[in-house]
Parts: C-alpha cells; sequence; structure tokens
C-alpha cells in the first residue's frame, strides 16, 4: 500500500503527541513521588505492618506472591522488631 504525505504527518504528530503525553506523566510522577513528605516518619511502621500483615495472612493460608519464599513466622518477628525498635529508638 502507498503512503501519502498525510500518512507521514500523521505518523509524526502521533509520535509527538507521544512523546508529549510521556513526558507530562513522567514529570507529574516524579514530583508527586518526591514530595512524600507526608510520609515522613511513618514509612518505617508501613514497612512492618505490611510485613506483619502478610504473617498473619501466611498464617490463615493466604498467599501472598511478594512474600511467598519467607517464613510465616520470621516475617511476624522482623515486622515487630522493626516496628518496637524504630519506636524505641523514637523515644531515646
Amino acid at each position: 500500500m502507498r503512503k501519502t504525505v498525510c500518512d507521514g504527518i500523521g505518523a509524526r504528530l502521533q509520535e509527538a503527541r507521544t512523546r508529549f503525553l510521556v513526558s507530562i506523566i513522567t514529570t507529574n510522577l516524579r514530583r508527586f513521588l518526591m514530595n512524600l513528605g507526608i510520609l515522613d516518619g511513618f514509612k518505617t511502621y508501613i514497612v512492618a505492618l505490611a510485613m506483619v500483615l502478610a504473617a498473619l495472612g501466611q498464617l490463615l493460608g493466604v498467599d501472598i506472591p511478594s512474600f511467598d519464599g519467607h517464613a510465616a513466622g520470621q516475617l511476624l518477628m522482623e515486622g515487630f522488631a522493626i516496628m518496637f525498635l524504630r519506636r524505641g529508638m523514637r523515644a531515646a
């Protein structure tokens, strides 16, 4: 099939629009990820809570793919250790 001049212009406009949209999305995503100041001081607790919830889920028989290779007891103890160690460091 023969390509016309309009096909070439349309393809270039499509590429430019795609590049523009990707740049807008990546700029906004980068700005959002850099401004997570609202989570300052709580990120450790969020990780510890995720570990405890994953351990409790494994104890109940729910398989969580990203925590699949870890033992439930180990996750539970490490989650509590992270939580209480952070709290102890904050108090000191």
